[in-house]
């Protein structure tokens, strides 16, 4: 994600509104066989159990009812006969499984189903309605979606924490007339969940090339907006052949670019919906916000944070590879251009009133709205660190240490730390202290190289 200016996090910031849904709903549905006359046990009750993982969600949308099926695959259990999803902003018509319908119980926007015992994988089959929310939390009113970083409960059930990543699979239909829905049909690598949306409206596509490695990148755009989407992406393929050859080949299919959505005259940014990120139609045409998502395919995407205090591991990795594609792509004038406005960024967030620590301690204790982890020192703290890093050690060692850990982690969550560990064994240099006193501390370093 990327978004520029105290006056542009307007619509981002309406994040914090957000407050549980929902109210008490239980589905007893009992029998003793199941649709195809197969005697089956009685389902087991409902019960809590939100560690089990979600390995594979598939969903199909219907636009003009607000009707959806949610397949969802969990990681087997031998002791346990519970799941519980983020459900918050769902109506649930039905659960079940291959045998029959399942019970569950749906209180506090969780939804918590009996899952018989198994010893593969489980398969549930939630139906369910949803519904148009609020700005920046589920599906939006100009018709595109977004979840981050944990609204995905008023789109499909789900888990919000990063940690746990699944693999999805995406049917939509029913689009007004006139107007398409650009979505993926398939993310084949585990991803977090807010990673999966769509966007409707009357959508043009714009085909802009094939990267060396063989993905074609495009760009969509709404009525009106061909000159933007035509000025902003003009750099996208070599941007993208950059990220391909210094990071690793582009994990999320053949197919790759931005989508302009509608988000209001004050939202400017975008997000990291690969393969089709989102982008406001008033940033369309800055190529710094592509580069910036496009390269959220590797970071933040393709390796995600393990939890929201390793934020810095998406956007400060991010920024600093969004300043090297400009350098290599669009010249050194152009970096140094993107570079004086990251100093101008980060000089505004340390005047700020949020804490200056872009690396909290701990695991799964922040809450990265309400405690404002989500803002400029995450973001900037950790791009001038990789600065300082690479006046350290040079390019030669850091990008074979970020290929590496990308190479690793792909398809997984991290934590920052295992990124400084590949740091140390790759590039051969320990940048623990270097990390502290740029990101778990509340000033800036004086000196802009590592010690």
């Amino acid at each position: 994600m990327r978004i520029d200016g105290s006056a542009r996090l307007v619509g981002i910031t309406a994040l914090t509104a957000f407050a549980a849904l929902g109210c008490a709903q239980e589905g007893d549905q009992k029998g003793d066989t199941s649709s195809t006359g197969t005697p089956y046990e009685e389902p087991p009750e409902p019960s809590v159990d939100l560690g089990r993982n979600i390995q594979r969600t598939a969903l199909t949308v219907d636009l003009e009812t607000k009707t959806a099926t949610a397949v969802i695959d969990l990681a087997s259990s031998q002791m346990s006969t519970g799941a519980s999803f983020e459900a918050a902003g769902l109506e649930i018509v039905s659960v079940s499984n291959a045998q029959g319908p399942l019970k569950w119980a749906l209180a506090q926007g969780q939804l918590d189903i009996g899952v018989p015992k198994n010893l593969g994988s489980a398969t549930v089959t939630i139906e369910y309605t949803f519904k148009e929310q609020a700005q920046f939390q589920g599906l939006m009113a100009k018709g595109s979606t977004l979840v981050w970083p944990y609204f995905c409960g008023n789109l499909f059930p789900c888990h919000s924490d990063p940690a746990d990543g699944t693999t999805f699979e995406l049917t939509v239909t029913g689009a007004p007339a006139g107007m398409t829905t650009v979505h993926p049909v398939a993310i084949g690598i585990d991803a977090p969940s807010y990673q999966i949306a769509w966007a409707t409206g009357s959508y043009t596509k714009l085909d802009l090339g094939t990267t060396f490695q063989g993905v074609k990148v495009v760009a969509h755009y709404l009525p009106g907006g061909e000159a933007d989407a035509q000025k902003g992406t003009a750099a996208l393929l070599d941007v993208m052949n950059f990220y391909e050859q210094t990071l690793g080949g582009y994990p999320f299919g053949g197919e790759a670019g931005a989508v302009a959505v509608d988000w209001g005259p004050t939202a400017y940014g975008g997000m990291e919906h690969h393969p089709y990120w989102h982008v406001s139609t008033i940033a369309m045409g800055d190529p710094w916000i592509q580069a910036h998502e496009a390269a959220h395919g590797w970071f933040g995407g393709g390796v995600r944070p393990a939890c929201w205090e390793d934020f810095v591991l998406s956007e400060g990795t991010v920024s600093y590879l969004e300043a090297r594609a400009i350098a290599a792509v669009m010249g050194a004038d152009e970096g140094t251009k993107l570079w004086t406005h990251y100093q101008s960024r980060l000089n505004t967030a340390m005047a700020g009133a949020a804490s200056k620590i872009a690396w909290p301690e701990g695991c799964g204790e922040v809450d990265i709205l309400k405690d404002q982890l989500f803002g400029d020192i995450a973001y900037m703290k950790g791009a001038f660190f990789f600065r300082a890093l690479e006046a350290k050690i040079g390019t030669s060692k850091l990008d074979p240490s970020l290929k590496a850990f990308f190479l690793k982690y792909k398809g997984r969550a991290a934590r920052f730390s295992e990124l400084l560990d590949i740091v140390k064994s790759v590039g051969g240099y320990d940048a623990t202290a270097c990390a502290t006193a740029w990101l778990r501390s509340e000033a800036v370093p004086a000196e802009q190289v590592c010690p």
